[in-house]
């Protein structure tokens, strides 16, 4: 289960990198990828003065991992998204990590 949510860049390079996204990733820690989730999230951005351009921002809810999991898995977002955004932009990826009491599953239940 990694849940990943996306937004801050267009639906077109999220389609475009989410099959080598999740297949990379699901890969490296060593799980199905039918076990990912990747939601695309349209938002517009508000600063002052009205709307603004938005970065790339990866919201990652995933059970516990170890640090040099997490500094690879933002690598892999990062390296496949870089060619598709404005040069310096930047890319913002966040870890959620859900514990065994913070989710329920199978009919409102956690077995």
């Amino acid at each position: 289960m990694p849940h990943i949510r996306v937004r801050g860049m267009a639906f077109e390079d999220l389609e475009y990198i989410s099959e080598p996204l999740i297949k990379a990733i699901s890969h490296y820690l060593n799980i199905p990828a039918l076990h990912f989730t990747l939601e695309y999230q349209a938002i517009t951005y508000l600063a002052a003065g009205g709307a603004s351009t938005a970065y790339p921002f990866f919201d990652v809810s995933w059970f516990e991992r170890t640090q040099e999991q997490k500094e690879e898995v933002a690598r892999i977002i990062t390296e496949l998204v870089t060619p598709n955004i404005a040069p310096d932009t930047d890319i913002c990826v966040l870890f959620h990590t859900m514990q065994s009491d913070d989710y329920f599953y199978k009919k409102g239940t956690t077995s």
